[in-house]
């Protein structure tokens, strides 16, 4: 009789397995195709892009750590603002006047700046005012 007790749990535990089995063959078949692999070609593409944007825009970065330094020494008393500007106001001013140089300059880099998606503009902005920081910072001490 204790066989037969088994034999019917197995039953159920099977038609409970079977739901979660039928569900998960409607998720597969709802789930978007798969795009097509990449070419060696376009990956190599992707990478030499992808370390152009990152090099870009580090350089724009440093490049705006030496002018904010250089300004703040210029223009005001203290070198961590320029004139009567505080430093998140120069901040927020690098991270538009370098975005602006970026959408105009990269497609003569070669790089397609109308693809870009917000991941991708935040991605270099935030490597410009990282080293925009810690440029001027070097420069203060």
């Amino acid at each position: 009789m204790a066989k037969k007790e088994k034999k019917a749990g197995n039953k159920e535990v099977q038609g409970v397995e079977a739901g979660p089995q039928e569900n998960q063959n409607e998720r597969i078949a709802k789930a978007p195709p798969k795009a097509k692999p990449k070419s060696a070609a376009d990956r190599r593409k992707d990478r030499i892009d992808g370390i152009t944007k990152t090099v870009y825009a580090a350089a724009l970065g440093v490049i705006a750590g030496f002018a904010s330094y250089y300004l703040a020494g210029a223009l005001g008393t203290n070198n961590w603002q320029i004139g009567v500007l505080p430093w998140h106001f120069v901040m927020m001013s690098v991270i538009l006047i370098t975005s602006i140089i970026q959408r105009f300059t990269y497609s003569y880099l070669k790089i397609d700046a109308a693809s870009f998606q917000t991941k991708d503009w935040l991605y270099v902005e935030f490597i410009v005012v990282d080293l925009w920081l810690v440029t001027w910072t070097l420069l203060l001490n």
